[in-house]
């Protein structure tokens, strides 16, 4: 009676042993992939919260907008409400070219106490020192002047203001200088609008010379004859 009474305590226990589950914690193990150990599970299609997140996008090309002290401007800016492109006052490439004619012609006329002659003078003016010519008729002698011309604007004027000075010769050989103000620069590069004054002395007589643009020689021209007829 014992014998089976020991048996069956035996196959009592080893049926609940079997049973019992099975533990597998394991405290000193470490993950298996610790590199990329988060708080939050990793869902496939989910989205990566960045921690660097880039508030302003940054596009190759995108023009920045200036004011004329450098300033960057925005679109919506008072002196700019379309928000053109305005280049840098120390641009590479913000030359007085880019802003001002280079080529200039006028009528000119000149007057004085034994002569008085008309003509034309031409300037080339592409940056900042130039050349100017001027062949003039007058009742007694014939005229030609030869000298330099400086741009006296900057990048930032809203008119184009130079100096001209050279050698002037026909009533002895003598020299002139003078002043001359345009409009900023045209599709062109012709200046289209200019006037100019200056004074020429020779053989001690002095003249007073005045120039004006061509196209507004024709309207100045055209206005007299109209009033005069």
């Amino acid at each position: 009676m014992k014998k089976y009474l020991f048996l069956l305590v035996l196959l009592t226990g080893g049926m609940a042993w079997a049973q019992t589950p099975a533990d597998t914690t394991n405290t000193g193990a470490k993950p298996a992939n610790n590199a990329t150990d988060t708080t939050e599970e990793n869902v496939i299609g989910g989205r990566v919260q960045r921690t660097n997140i880039q508030r302003e996008s940054n596009v190759l090309g995108t023009p920045v907008y200036y004011n004329l002290d450098g300033s960057v401007r925005v679109g919506g800016h008072r002196g700019n409400p379309r928000g053109e492109y305005v280049m840098p006052e120390h641009h590479y490439r913000n030359t007085l070219s880019r802003h001002f004619n280079s080529y200039f012609c006028e009528a000119e006329a000149m007057v004085g106490d034994k002569d008085a002659a008309i003509g034309i003078n031409f300037t080339y003016l592409p940056e900042r020192w130039g050349i100017y010519g001027s062949m003039l008729v007058g009742y007694r002698y014939n005229y030609a002047s030869l000298g330099a011309a400086l741009r006296l604007s900057d990048t930032y004027d809203i008119f184009d203001w130079h100096l001209y000075g050279g050698l002037i010769c026909g009533d002895g050989v003598g020299g002139e200088g003078g002043i001359r103000i345009g409009a900023t620069r045209s599709k062109s590069g012709f200046g289209w609008c200019t006037g100019s004054m200056g004074v020429a002395v020779m053989d001690g007589r002095g003249y007073l010379t005045l120039g004006l643009s061509l196209d507004v020689t024709a309207i100045s021209a055209l206005t007299v004859l109209l009033f005069t007829l």
